[in-house]
């Protein structure tokens, strides 16, 4: 929710900057506003050192994974074997028998069918079933005005757990007793209320009312758990998250390792991203030097939707898992972890983290493990867009076929359309599944007009657009489908609404020297589905021509042997891997393909050219014009 940054509160600026200063090493600092508020600043700044005085000694004894260690022996490892939950509930289930007649004696097991409930839902639903609910519930109904507030808290969340529609004969001693409830015991039951079964129109003012009680009640809490559940209450109110971020720092000192891999995971499901407690977040976490992949999995998947980038975090995390990997290569490890690592090479590609080495020993890994399919699948398709290929490429593809996709399942047929993608600009291509996808049948079902479904259409577009180009100027020998002579881009103007951003600095500098109008086209969607920021025509010395002399309808350039079509292309950060800078593979596929259909390539750094005064920018474009039609 990239719109909260604006909205964030001044405290976070102010916080933010003194994390930083105080926290974050110089390696991997971030920018920050300056704040006006000196004052307030100078006071923060104080109790934050305050805070974290002797902070690294602390947090190694907060490192609480579980983790197993590369050097011991796995036999060496505790296991706790898991309570046999059945049994817990036959046990109560017996207490319930022998004192349904009185309330007092039913509260503990009250607590334990609630504790239970938490553990596995479906197991305590059978209860609902079973004859003694009724005398049960009913006891405890009779004798709610009779309970001390620990046990109505108890017996009240027993009842609306298990008979929702009891909900009238609670309400009114929710409403009496609130103002004598704990914090937590105001939080839990708020939640309770809040579930679905319990969504009743007639608990709405009681709903507002734990509500407004616990936002005035902020400053008890003490404990992470009280934290995380008053952000799941709050998360839509800027205000009171201030406070609640206030708070967090107040008890960032007893926060466990797998407390701020959770408070990362929290902050992407609500969508709240706040860089100065991403940054806490990400400094805690790289003390602890190694994390396992669960965590790994929640950090990165985080980190992508809150597009958060810190790339001494990413090191962290790519290091923890290169760690993982080596001491946990077995099958049995993997098929066991496998919807983990299924997350973490799709975020892998979705961040742009280009570590060669790891993909290298994760290609090693999956090319020794059989029955890998849907890891050899995502590895491949997270390579593509990073544009790396693996050194045997090969003999992995050769694992997948159309049969390793369920292509009844859309979301496995677009599995299929960017796996096809990726070995295309891997420049590895599989003619058969690029026959399938080329067939009408199974790309006119991914172009939908659905607005939950518009973004993934339009990346199903262009990347059948890059295929059927790739199949027709790259694979002589290809004797399968291709797109119908009339598709066309303008077939689906509803995918292509938004047009990419206009440089401003870029469309200035070519101003400067020629008409943008007769010399240059800006801004352009290709019909084969490339995004160009200028197409230009120029002679043999690198000077423009006028567009119109060679621009045909359909945007086709016809030119002669002394004249050259040039495409410009702006690169940013985002057109980069995260680890190394290179271009990623998206832009490296446009280019080969933008080379095979005749075009001289300029790429501009927009970093560079907005740096850069107009004389410099002007000299940059010319330079590079002349130099690119004496490739």
């Amino acid at each position: 929710m990239l719109s909260r940054i604006n909205q964030l509160p001044k405290y976070n600026a102010i916080v933010r900057q003194i994390s930083t200063n105080l926290i974050l090493s110089k390696q991997y600092q971030v920018k920050t506003e300056p704040s006006s508020d000196q004052n307030d600043r100078q006071k923060i700044k104080t109790d934050f050192k305050k805070q974290f005085k002797n902070f690294d000694f602390k947090i190694n004894k907060k490192f609480d994974f579980k983790l197993k260690n590369p050097n011991k022996n796995s036999q060496e490892i505790e296991i706790n074997e898991p309570k046999n939950l059945n049994d817990n509930f036959k046990n109560i289930i017996n207490q319930f028998s022998q004192h349904k007649n009185s309330f007092q004696k039913l509260i503990q097991p009250c607590q334990q069918m609630n504790e239970l409930f938490e553990q596995d839902q479906k197991l305590t639903e059978n209860f609902i079933s079973d004859p003694l609910k009724s005398p049960v519930i009913n006891q405890l109904v009779l004798n709610l005005d009779k309970m001390n507030i620990n046990d109505f808290f108890t017996a009240s969340h027993f009842i609306l757990r298990f008979d929702p529609n009891k909900y009238d004969r609670v309400q009114p001693f929710l409403n009496s007793k609130m103002a004598n409830m704990s914090l937590d015991q105001l939080i839990r039951t708020l939640l309770l209320l809040r579930t679905p079964q319990l969504y009743k129109m007639q608990l709405l003012d009681t709903v507002r009312s734990y509500t407004n009680s616990i936002r005035d009640r902020l400053e008890e809490i003490e404990n992470y758990t009280q934290l995380k559940q008053a952000m799941k209450i709050f998360y839509a109110e800027p205000n009171t998250t201030k406070i609640l971020d206030q708070k967090l720092l107040k008890l960032a000192e007893n926060l466990k390792a797998s407390d701020w891999v959770d408070l990362l995971n929290t902050k992407s499901i609500y969508r709240l991203r706040d860089l100065a407690i991403l940054d806490l977040c990400s400094y805690n976490l790289i003390k602890l030097k190694y994390i396992d992949i669960d965590s790994i999995q929640k950090c990165l998947l985080s980190c992508g939707i809150l597009n958060y980038h810190d790339q001494q975090f990413y090191k962290f995390l790519l290091d923890s898992l290169h760690s993982e990997l080596k001491s946990n290569d077995s099958k049995d490890w993997l098929k066991k972890n496998e919807k983990n690592f299924l997350s973490i090479l799709s975020s892998i590609g979705m961040l742009q983290l280009k570590d060669d080495k790891l993909l290298d020993f994760i290609q090693h890994l999956l090319e020794k493990t059989p029955d890998m399919s849907k890891l050899i699948v995502n590895y491949i398709t997270s390579c593509g867009g990073l544009g790396f290929k693996a050194k045997n490429l090969e003999k992995l593809k050769s694992k997948i076929s159309l049969d390793s996709f369920d292509l009844a399942d859309r979301k496995e047929k677009v599995s299929l359309l960017n796996y096809a993608w990726s070995l295309c600009s891997l420049n590895s291509p599989d003619a058969k599944l690029i026959d399938h996808v080329l067939c009408e049948q199974f790309w006119k079902d991914l172009l939908v007009d659905k607005p939950e479904e518009k973004k993934i259409a339009k990346a199903v577009l262009l990347k059948i657009l890059n295929i059927n180009l790739y199949s027709i100027l790259c694979m002589d020998s290809y004797q399968g489908a291709n797109l119908p002579e009339d598709f066309s881009i303008s077939n689906y103007p509803e995918l292509m609404l938004t047009k990419p951003n206009q440089n401003d600095t870029f469309v200035s500098t070519l101003s400067s020297f020629r008409s943008i109008d007769k010399y240059f086209k800006l801004n352009l969607l290709t019909p084969f589905g490339i995004f160009i920021d200028a197409l230009m025509v120029v002679d043999k010395n690198g000077i423009p021509c006028q567009l119109d002399k060679f621009l045909n309808e359909n945007l086709s350039l016809e030119t002669s042997e002394n004249e050259f079509k040039v495409a410009f292309k702006l690169i940013s950060s985002k057109d980069s891997t995260s680890m190394n800078k290179n271009l990623n593979g998206v832009i490296k596929f446009q280019l080969k393909l933008l080379k095979e259909l005749g075009y001289h390539t300029i790429i501009i750094n927009q970093e560079e050219l907005k740096s850069a005064s107009l004389i410099n920018r002007v000299n940059i474009i010319q330079n590079k014009l002349k130099d690119s039609v004496k490739k």
